[in-house]
Formats: structure tokens, C-alpha cells, sequence
């Protein structure tokens, strides 16, 4: 996974112009990451500033999303993953989705054994 595609995880479904005022940065800015332009520090420092984001995995992938985790009922992380892979996934090429299932998998082996016993079926 990219930086873009990292970002636009963190983006969620706000608006552009809403992520960059969230970030109070121009649009423009913003808009020249998301199509691969790699961000400048001082953007990473931003994402960590306001939204706790991990600078690690913003510039790498590596390490959680949010520095010092705390875990809380509030879905909308969550969501915004959902939303982002319910648009993605469809755009990705075979080799992209199997490439995200496999690190999904090993990031997160309880989905593993989810799947194993059922639960992954719809009711």
C-alpha cells in the first residue's frame, strides 16, 4: 500500500475540501499527495497533530494507524475503512486485492479464524 492510498484511509469519505480544512491546508496541496506526489514532512507532522495519526505508517505502512491507540464505541474509524474499501475494491486489479487480502490476513488473524468457523457467511 502507497502513501496515497494511506492518506486517502485517513481521508475517509470527507470531501476533499473538508480533509484540508480539518488539516487547515489548501486543497490544492492535499490533492497533489493524493494522486502520489510524496508528502512533505511538515504534512505528516499536520496528520499527526490534529488527527494522531502515526507518522511511521504514513510514511512506511508500518506500525498502527493512530499513535497510542485508545480503544472507544466510536465507529466511524471503522466506517471509513469500509466506505474506503467499498469504493476501492472494485477499481483494484486481481493482483491488488490479493495483495490486500494477504496482509489483511496477517495483520489480522482473528479474521482468519472468523472466517473458519462461519461467521464470514451472510445470514
Amino acid at each position: 500500500m502507497d502513501h496515497k492510498t494511506r492518506i486517502k484511509i485517513i481521508k475517509g469519505n470527507r470531501t476533499l475540501k473538508e480533509f484540508a480544512r480539518l488539516l487547515d491546508i489548501p486543497p490544492t496541496t492535499l490533492h497533489t499527495y493524493l494522486n502520489g506526489r510524496e508528502p512533505s514532512l511538515s504534512f505528516v507532522n499536520r496528520l499527526h497533530e490534529k488527527l494522531n495519526v502515526n507518522p511511521e505508517w504514513i510514511i512506511t505502512g508500518k506500525g498502527s494507524i493512530y499513535k497510542n491507540e485508545v480503544f472507544s464505541d466510536d465507529d466511524a474509524p471503522i466506517k471509513s475503512i469500509i466506505d474506503f474499501l467499498k469504493n476501492s475494491w472494485p477499481k483494484w486489479t486481481q493482483k491488488e486485492r490479493c495483495w490486500f487480502e494477504m496482509h489483511f490476513r496477517r495483520n489480522f488473524p482473528e479474521f482468519e479464524t472468523w472466517l473458519i468457523n462461519n461467521h464470514g457467511k451472510a445470514d
